[in-house]
């Protein structure tokens, strides 16, 4: 008993000695528990303790020792243990700010920063960097706006990712959507995080999407791209490769002014297959520091694991997950990002590593919450004129029983572009009357498509009358409120059906 009185007393004494020397607070306040994996010090194996802080000492406490000390409650008593002695100890978090807490502790970020410093100039360049981004993808109109979506992923965020870490950084991230058919999911410098509309329709559960986001956290908590950042030499200037960014956004929508699109939407903007690929691409992706290595790429996985095992969620979710991205760059047969120095290059062997798992069954939920994109996310490909793409979306939402009208025009709309048979006519028609059961409101994309089959079938007199309640309907939307854009398409469709109506009368 007076021996323990002593060691008290000595603990205490030496605490004294150490914490009136500390110079630099390196942490906010924690509370990470943890127990002993060895003795140490007079610590016994198995001593469970509570990590508060890290700090640095004006001078080691003995001579070759660490600075950087953490101060852990031992028994009720302060600690100070050196950050390069952590391995004597298991840090056993148990809520999400104590598990990326030790994360970054276990990484050893604090004395990475240390020896590197935190490299505020380069941080304040990529944040700008970001910002040049968004500003580019704004202009583009390549943003999905929804609020409810938005909304929806927010909350999924705001459950993952830490309110503090272990290491000092201000605000919280924010998500956007991109209208992009590639499942991307990308943490900007600016604490933005993009996922695109392809990723969302690409996925099946809630639990999918939230082992991804758990992914994109670990990069962010593990500070990746600024590490990554630093390996990339060759960078032009800010101005000027922005510049040459938008001088390919602008080439590409000047050629995409020059065709004509026969379905249209009005109020609704598609982005082109030229602008998504001048504003998601590879030198991007570099420029930001988020071409992550292999050892990141694992090490994000492996954290992401952990993390959905503490939070009660499916461990199968990863796997499940990237095996779905992965198949759809193979159902695309798009197989650069897999290849080479693609982005996805290394998620075959990754796969491996993540071993056997059970596909995660659909989740009514999540799909309801995002059937709006898988919808939007289709029109935009028939509006690249990938046909099949379309379609295969549009099935999505009608298999899980949560179509709109436009779902089964986009699967009409297919059908005529494979087939001219009474059989596929018929087919198509059937589609185009469930569009027309469930629409909410008037869709002239319909009337028009019916008026292309009756002269398909040689129904002359229908097509007329048909055509005549087509530019009733162009009149209407004429008469209200409109873009420019908007009413251009609608000028540009009642010609159309002008001439179609000419061309009849003379046959």
């Amino acid at each position: 008993m007076r021996r323990s009185i002593l060691f008290l007393a000595f603990i205490l004494l030496g605490c004294g000695m150490i914490f009136s020397q500390v110079s630099r607070t390196l942490s906010p306040v924690m509370n990470i528990e943890g127990v002993f994996k060895n003795n140490y010090d007079g610590v016994a194996k198995g001593t469970p303790f509570v990590m508060q802080r890290i700090v640095k000492l004006k001078k080691a406490p003995v001579s070759g020792a660490s600075r950087e000390q953490a101060v852990i409650i031992v028994n009720g008593i302060q600690f100070g243990l050196p950050l390069d002695m952590l391995d004597v100890v298991e840090l056993q978090p148990k809520d999400k700010n104590s598990f990326w807490q030790a994360t970054q502790l276990t990484d050893d970020l604090i004395r990475y920063y240390e020896k590197k410093g935190y490299q505020e100039k380069l941080r304040k360049e990529q944040e700008q960097e970001a910002d040049d981004y968004l500003r580019e993808l704004e202009q583009a109109k390549m943003l999905y706006e929804d609020a409810a979506v938005e909304d929806y992923l927010q909350c999924m965020l705001l459950s993952i990712v830490p309110e503090q870490m272990a290491v000092f950084r201000n605000g919280l991230p924010q998500v956007r959507v991109l209208k992009s058919p590639s499942p991307d999911m990308l943490m900007l410098g600016n604490d933005c995080l993009l996922i695109s509309t392809g990723m969302l329709t690409t996925l099946d559960t809630e639990e999918e999407l939230y082992a991804l986001m758990a992914r994109e956290v670990a990069h962010y908590v593990l500070d990746h791209a600024i590490i990554t950042v630093n390996k990339n030499i060759a960078r032009a200037k800010r101005a000027q490769f922005w510049g040459a960014v938008a001088n390919g956004v602008v080439a590409a929508t000047e050629a995409y002014l020059t065709e004509r699109y026969d379905y249209y939407e009005p109020g609704l903007i598609f982005a082109t297959n030229d602008v998504i690929q001048a504003l998601v691409n590879e030198n991007i992706v570099n420029r930001m520091g988020l071409d992550y290595s292999d050892k990141q790429e694992r090490e994000a996985d492996e954290v992401a694991i952990r993390f959905i095992n503490l939070m009660g969620k499916n461990k199968e979710a990863l796997p499940s997950a990237l095996t779905k991205v992965f198949g759809y760059y193979e159902r695309t047969k798009d197989y650069a990002p897999l290849n080479g120095n693609g982005i996805y290059s290394t998620l075959a062997n990754r796969l491996k590593k993540l071993g056997d798992f059970t596909p995660l069954e659909h989740d009514r939920i999540y799909l309801k919450k995002t059937c709006t994109v898988v919808s939007f996310e289709a029109g935009m490909m028939d509006y690249n004129k990938k046909y099949s793409e379309s379609k295969y979306l549009a099935m999505k939402n009608i298999g899980n029983n949560m179509a709109c009208s436009d779902d089964y025009l986009m699967v009409a709309r297919y059908i005529m572009k494979q087939s001219n048979t009474p059989e596929s006519n018929k087919e198509c028609l059937s589609y185009l009357e469930k569009a027309d059961a469930v629409a909410k409101v008037t869709n002239v994309n319909i009337c028009k498509m019916k008026i292309l089959l009756l002269f398909r079938e040689n129904k002359q007199v229908e097509a007329v009358n048909l055509l005549r309640e087509y530019q009733s309907l162009l009149d209407i939307m004429f008469r209200q409120p409109h873009s420019e854009e908007d009413g251009r398409w609608i000028t540009e469709e009642y010609a159309w059906a002008e001439k179609l109506l000419d061309r009849t009368y003379i046959m």
